[in-house]
């Protein structure tokens, strides 16, 4: 299987709750299917159809902190003029807001479409993940051939909540916003997740135990396909779970932001 291999490098980056408005912003401990639908959007130039390309990815970082910064809140004035006065138009507010920031974030996003490689050699807008002000780079762009075996590993990366929730002792249950319409922001799908922040093994023929790092067998019709380039680990290379911002598709719950 020929895929598009992207490694990714920045300095800070921070995925937000959507839900959290006030108060301390935590970030997900993973990116979010919408913020590397976005990032493709902006290295392409343009939002590809949400069914026309899968994903899958590993994201590591070195450690996260607390940035204390401010957020100005800017709205319509509505109050009205005095006389001889301009009229106001905006009125803006000062709200200082505790982040949390994920420190040197590494990211290897696999794609299924490897006549995307000019574009991310040459990317449309600025490089990011995350928010605006989180510049990143490409360190390695590349067109490899996966390899299709019996067993593999999972690692720091997102895996769907049906079927592999069941079948793992690690992993957070997440729910992430899978897709968000470009034409109507307050338009979002959702999804369950299993964000897994460490390394899981599936199964070799025969082999079975109960240590939390051991994946408890595997979904029918799955196919383990890994990476040749990555370490190999207790005989087995990292696996790829594919991924897609498809909002028709699989255990998606379609509410408004």
């Amino acid at each position: 299987m020929r895929v598009l291999k992207v490694e990714l490098e920045g300095v800070t980056t921070s995925f937000r709750y959507p839900h959290l408005l006030i108060g301390r912003q935590p970030s997900y401990p993973l990116p979010p299917p919408t913020t590397i639908y976005g990032h493709i959007a902006s290295t392409l130039g343009e939002y590809p159809a949400p069914d026309s390309f899968r994903f899958a990815y590993t994201f590591t970082h070195q450690g996260s902190v607390d940035d204390y910064e401010h957020t100005w809140l800017i709205e319509r004035d509505g109050r009205k003029a005095k006389k001889g006065q301009p009229e106001p138009n905006i009125v803006a507010g000062l709200s200082p807001t505790v982040r949390e920031l994920l420190f040197r974030p590494r990211l290897t996003l696999y794609l299924d479409r490897p006549d995307w490689y000019d574009a991310f050699r040459s990317p449309a807008f600025p490089v990011l993940l995350g928010r605006s002000q989180d510049l990143a780079a490409y360190t390695r762009v590349e067109v490899l051939d996966l390899e299709k075996r019996t067993a593999g590993y999972f690692d720091h990366t997102l895996l769907p909540f049906d079927p592999w929730r069941p079948r793992l002792g690690l992993g957070q249950g997440l729910l992430m916003p899978r897709h968000i319409a470009p034409e109507d922001r307050q338009r979002v799908t959702w999804a369950r997740y299993v964000a897994l922040t460490t390394r899981a093994f599936l199964p070799l023929p025969g082999e079975s135990g109960r240590e939390p790092q051991l994946i408890r067998g595997v979904p029918p019709n799955f196919r383990v396909w890994v990476d040749p380039t990555t370490e190999e680990r207790r005989g087995r290379q990292r696996a790829l779970e594919w991924l897609s911002v498809n909002p028709r598709e699989g255990e998606a719950l379609h509410v408004p932001a």
